[in-house]
């Protein structure tokens, strides 16, 4: 009787350790979730943007490069949500299968920035500080060194048309499609620096 009661402790002891084992299997099966999330217009990683999932929600930030990594997810579908300041946000959906890894790219339209964070910086190093658009030197009667004299223009007028950065005098200098370009006798503006001048533009020019 005692040697039936051992040898059915063993088996239940058995059956405990290979639902154990069977448990870590499942675990280890789980996927991951890659990414970018990118600037429609300059294609440059967004930084900083939240990315949470659905149905299972799980949240995580971009890197400085717009790169997110969201682990140990259950295989299933899921929408994958990027939300950024001064953007659209956008969806996708993903299909994460065991033990692999889902890929995604996820594209946010900019709602245009805002002047004080990311464009006046921009005029101020670039054109006001160290160039020739402030009071004392406004070349071209042109000053950029508030939303008001920026939007006043030039003596030969507008040099920014709200929600049309494709023709807007600046833009075209700051590119290089109409000369002089901006700035004078200086490197150009970074593609970043031009796809901020753009975005604002084309997202109404507000003075935010």
């Amino acid at each position: 009787m005692v040697k039936k009661f051992q040898i059915l402790l063993a088996l239940v002891l058995s059956l405990s350790l290979l639902t154990a084992v069977g448990c870590g299997t499942k675990s280890s099966l789980r996927g991951t979730i890659v990414g970018t999330v990118v600037d429609s217009q300059t294609g440059i990683g967004v930084a900083g943007a939240t990315v949470v999932t659905s149905p299972t929600t799980v949240s995580v930030m971009t890197d400085i490069n717009g790169s997110f990594t969201l682990a140990d997810v259950e295989p299933g579908v899921y929408t994958v949500t990027a939300h950024a300041a001064d953007f659209n946000s956008n969806s996708l959906t993903v299909s994460v299968d065991s033990g692999l890894s889902a890929t995604t790219h996820i594209v946010l339209v900019s709602m245009g920035g805002s002047f004080s964070r990311n464009i006046l910086p921009i005029f101020s190093v670039n054109c006001a500080i160290v160039g020739c658009h402030n009071d004392s030197s406004a070349a071209a009667s042109l000053r950029l060194n508030s939303y008001s004299n920026l939007m006043r223009g030039s003596k030969y007028g507008a040099v920014v048309l709200p929600y049309d950065a494709q023709t807007s005098k600046l833009v075209k200098r700051i590119k290089g499609t109409e000369t002089p370009r901006m700035p004078k006798d200086r490197a150009s503006l970074s593609t970043s620096d031009q796809g901020l001048i753009t975005n604002w533009i084309n997202g109404g020019a507000r003075n935010n």
